[in-house]
């Protein structure tokens, strides 16, 4: 799993998540929510945990064996 912090405007943040959603390799797991960066109220980060979805769907499989 990547921990990934992502800084840039609102529409920068979303416009990035919703691609990594649509993305065929990884998957955002869970993401905060935006946060202002010191010294301005234009740019906001987020913090995201992003993971292979191979490595997702073995870990439901292994759950469901057991």
């Amino acid at each position: 799993m990547l921990k990934v912090r992502v800084s840039g405007t609102t529409y920068e943040i979303k416009d990035y998540l919703e691609h990594m959603q649509k993305d065929r390799v990884y998957e955002v797991t869970s993401y905060s929510k935006p946060l202002k960066n010191k010294g301005t109220n234009r740019i906001f980060r987020v913090f995201t945990d992003v993971d292979k979805r191979t490595r997702i769907a073995a870990r439901k499989r292994q759950m469901a064996g057991r």
